[in-house]
């Protein structure tokens, strides 16, 4: 198999993702403006209230996504050449609650970078540099949060950026399918908020994912994250700002607690990278030669720039806005 024509295909796919997750939610904008000259009818009012709101339109941003984008992205995925795992490893529980806190430790991290890295930007554009993540979640409504970041996206995600991407990668070079599952789930938040730690998150999970050929370990991990850092906070900032007493004195003792976490979190994290990154397992490209030019046909692959000049857009957008 020709490395480079791999990476390009893949590259395609995802571009065909993004375009048709796209086209569907810029068909929900103008299905909301139209609805506009007839909001006069109760029914369409109530329709109009719903697309409206945060919760509205998370949803349709989970329908335009997995419902409509995905089938496609899976049919194109199909027809690219996979590979699998011959025998597969557990990980012990133990193990399991180090990554985790490896997991958390670079999440925090990369979250601190990201918003250092906007925050300048601000200052030096003027702008006011708000995290439009942390005011969706602090928006969102509990049952929403826990469908779409706790049940649905780690599924799929895993799905999109690790199964379907890893198969069709790592036999030119673990190393470059970890990196490049990383990169692209970073990529693929569209934000410089997320990409830093998605990033790093997104390069652990492959690493799991391809030396365990079990997808059950990244997706456990990623639900647990994604609870434990938007869940929690959702709820401890609703206590806070309860007019009960006890709730808020909760969410305040609940908030100081998470942050005492997040500085051990991120304090074991760095021990723990500096003790074992040197000694992970790395096994070879199982095609002869392929993992020496897996570098030089991925950047020579034009469906990748494709990806990666959208995405790009994408960023953009999203300073000009915050």
């Amino acid at each position: 198999m020709d490395a480079r024509k791999q990476y390009s295909r893949l590259g395609w796919a995802y571009v065909v993702f993004l375009l048709v997750a796209g086209g569907v939610q810029a068909l929900y904008v103008v299905t909301y403006t139209l609805l506009q000259f007839w909001i006069r009818y109760p029914l369409v009012e109530r329709v109009v209230s719903f697309l409206g709101s945060r919760e509205g339109m998370i949803l349709i941003s989970i329908f335009s996504m997995y419902a409509c984008a995905f089938p496609v992205f899976w049919l194109m995925m199909r027809r690219i050449p996979s590979w699998h795992k011959d025998s597969t490893e557990s990980i012990c529980f133990w193990k399991l609650l180090v990554l985790l806190v490896v997991c958390l430790g670079v999440t925090y991290i990369g979250n601190l970078i990201g918003q250092g890295l906007m925050l300048i930007s601000g200052l030096l554009t003027g702008r006011g540099g708000v995290n439009p993540v942390d005011d969706m979640i602090l928006e969102m409504h509990p049952a929403v949060m826990i469908l779409s970041t706790i049940v649905v996206a780690p599924v799929m995600e895993e799905l999109m950026f690790r199964k379907l991407l890893i198969d069709r990668t790592v036999c030119f070079g673990q190393r470059t399918a970890v990196v490049l599952s990383g990169i692209s789930f970073g990529l693929f938040h569209g934000n410089f908020y997320q990409f830093f730690y998605a990033c790093a998150l997104g390069m652990i999970f492959a690493y799991v994912y391809s030396s365990t050929g079990k997808l059950r370990y990244s997706i456990g991990l990623h639900m647990v994250i994604n609870t434990i850092g938007g869940l929690v906070p959702l709820l401890l900032m609703r206590g806070l700002n309860s007019e009960n007493p006890v709730a808020e004195l909760a969410g305040m003792a609940g908030l100081g607690l998470l942050g005492l976490f997040m500085i051990a979190a991120m304090l074991a994290a760095i021990v723990l990278l500096c003790l074992f990154v040197r000694k992970l397992r790395w096994f070879q490209p199982w095609e002869m030669g392929a993992g020496m030019d897996a570098v030089r046909c991925l950047v020579r692959a034009p469906g990748v720039w494709v990806m990666v000049g959208l995405q790009g857009v994408a960023f953009l957008l999203g300073m000009i806005r915050g």
